[in-house]
């Protein structure tokens, strides 16, 4: 399972639980008559708080472990979610500290409830929202449309290493694992995910991420099929 996959699953859990707790508190504090009693309804929203965080907490390790990984290779979308992250988990544990400690503002407590589903759901989607769209995208791009032209091609690993030393060795060592401006190549087809876009190092996303790079990278939609297929094998040597 890829890392943005597991994140994504998470998420959605994540604000399912968001959604529960603010549903219930809307619910406790209206006029109207209710079918469901005060009791129930404020150990639904107990509850559902207590989700929110076991999900929440995972979920910023490993949006932060990401973040450090990537560096300043980060996209502003990656960026402005972490700060968001940052933000909403503020406002949460403000939240639970009124509620337990300082019931003196406990007025203020529905509307920091409020914010922080406003928050979820912002985080929510940028995230793994943006991340299902592009899954669920189903219409082959012309670049996507050349990838599955090339996959019959034979690559040439010298010239792919032309290549790779005129165009990619300013930014990636081939021999190291160490970080230039992007991540090291060595080793590439053995690990087990793609340093920058999470997804399973294949020979497939490999290309995809040649084509329409994830994060700060360009890219190299006008390479032939044939330069494509050098530098995959020559980047299966690596």
């Amino acid at each position: 399972m890829s890392f943005f996959l597991l994140k994504s699953i998470l998420a959605l859990f994540f604000l399912a639980s968001a959604v529960f707790a603010v549903t219930s508190m809307l619910t406790m504090m209206g006029k109207a008559e209710k079918k469901v009693s005060p009791k129930t309804l404020l150990n639904i929203h107990k509850i559902s708080g207590r989700l929110f965080l076991m999900f929440l907490l995972p979920l910023l390790f490993l949006g932060m472990k990401h973040l450090v990984k990537i560096g300043d290779q980060a996209s502003v979308r990656a960026v402005f979610h972490a700060v968001l992250a940052l933000g909403l988990t503020a406002v949460f544990l403000l939240k639970v500290a009124i509620v337990k400690f300082y019931r003196q503002f406990l007025q203020f407590a529905p509307v920091m409830g409020l914010l922080v589903f406003g928050f979820a759901f912002v985080v929510f989607s940028i995230s793994a929202g943006y991340y299902s769209v592009i899954s669920l995208k189903t219409d082959p791009s012309p670049s996507q449309k050349a990838e599955i032209v090339f996959s019959k091609i034979i690559g040439n690993a010298e010239k792919g290493a032309s290549f790779f030393n005129a165009k990619c060795l300013s930014c990636h060592y081939p021999d190291s694992e160490d970080k230039k401006l992007g991540p090291g190549l060595k080793g590439l087809f053995d690990m087990e995910e793609l340093p920058h876009s999470g997804r399973p190092a294949n020979v497939e996303n490999v290309k995809r991420q040649l084509l329409q790079p994830a994060l700060v990278m360009p890219a190299f939609t006008k390479l032939t099929e044939q330069e494509l297929a050098d530098l995959i094998a020559y980047l299966k040597t690596l």
